[in-house]
This record gives C-alpha cells, sequence and structure tokens, in this order.
C-alpha cells in the first residue's frame, strides 16, 4: 500500500495521544478505511510509523539519481 504523508501525520499524532494517556485512539486511511489502537497497541503503532516513513522516503527518493564526488588532495608542493 501506498502511504501520504497526511496518513504519517495521522498515524504520529495518534501515537502523541496514546502516550499522553488516551486510551483509544482511531488512524483513518480513508474514507471506509479506519483501524482502531488501544494504549497496549502503541509499539505496533510506532512499527507501523517507521514502515510509513520508509516507504514515503523510498518513493520520494525513487526518481533521484545520487551521485558522489571523490576529492584527491595532497600537502604542500
Amino acid at each position: 500500500m501506498a502511504y501520504t504523508r497526511e496518513q504519517l501525520q495521522a498515524v504520529e499524532a495518534a501515537i502523541v495521544a496514546l502516550a499522553a494517556g488516551e486510551r483509544v485512539v482511531e488512524v483513518r486511511f480513508g474514507p471506509n478505511d479506519s483501524t482502531r489502537y488501544a494504549t497496549a497497541e502503541l509499539p505496533q503503532l510506532i512499527s507501523l510509523r517507521d514502515r510509513m516513513k520508509d516507504e514515503i522516503q523510498a518513493a520520494e527518493n525513487s526518481g533521484r539519481r545520487l551521485r558522489g564526488y571523490r576529492l584527491n588532495h595532497r600537502r604542500g608542493l
């Protein structure tokens, strides 16, 4: 599933809410797709956030070409 930045922000907000003491939070991924998380599921939610970040970053970097430079230098003359 391709995640969006908005979905990532919703998951991060849910993590903050659970950490602040709320017992149950709901994360919506679409108009008919939502999931509820309880305090005990905080590690699963953090894992989901990390996967989402990795997928979003990979999608954003897929069209970029990385370049490297090598610098050679000598001391003195």
